[in-house]
């Protein structure tokens, strides 16, 4: 059975609104993520994706790959 979930991610490091891109591209090619959604002003990056094929944390790793930090961030 497939759940969507909805990660909010801090993303720190990025310098500007260009830089996201790549984080952007990255999480677009990983299995399980349906849908992703950026506040670049807030360094937000909102990522929709199925539990049953990928996990919170392998999203993080992912962006951490790109060279950036991401947190958790609930509201």
């Amino acid at each position: 059975m497939t759940e969507t979930k909805r990660l909010r991610l801090r993303v720190t490091g990025v310098p500007c609104a260009t830089c996201i891109i790549p984080i952007r591209r990255a999480l677009e090619k990983a299995d399980g993520v349906k849908k992703i959604g950026a506040n670049y002003a807030a360094d937000l990056i909102i990522v929709e994706y199925d539990s049953s094929t990928t996990t919170e944390q392998q999203i993080i790793k992912l962006v951490k790959k790109t060279g950036y930090r991401a947190t958790p961030y609930h509201i």
